[in-house]
């Protein structure tokens, strides 16, 4: 998995060994563009992508689920403007009850002042 402070973030998951769980830590201010996810394999999962708050699990919130049927794509945009607080993060999860396939997460996103 790779993180920075600035470009897109990188991760993935063979999901025959586990269910991918990552979550950025970019530590500024930034507006969320896009999250995009492909799999090695058409996968039959569950994909949730999530607002990590500062302030704790009870602030969390999730920006989208969506169960994928025999799919390997999963392109996420926010509609209208998706700002983050310092310290907020994204939360990228999927599940891996099929044990089948990998995924590829890239998270784009543009710095705020």
């Amino acid at each position: 998995m790779k993180d920075a402070t600035k470009g897109d973030l990188t991760a993935s998951q063979d999901l025959s060994a586990g269910a991918l769980s990552y979550t950025t830590s970019i530590g500024r201010k930034f507006k969320l563009c896009e999250v995009i996810i492909h799999a090695s394999v058409a996968i039959t999962e569950t994909i949730t992508i999530t607002r990590d708050s500062k302030n704790g699990a009870n602030y969390d919130h999730v920006l989208s689920s969506r169960d994928l049927e025999d799919e390997q794509d999963l392109v996420f945009r926010p509609q209208g403007f998706c700002g983050f607080n310092e310290g907020d993060e994204v939360r990228v999860q999927v599940t891996n009850a099929n044990l089948t396939g990998s995924v590829f997460i890239v998270i784009k996103s543009q710095e705020m002042n």
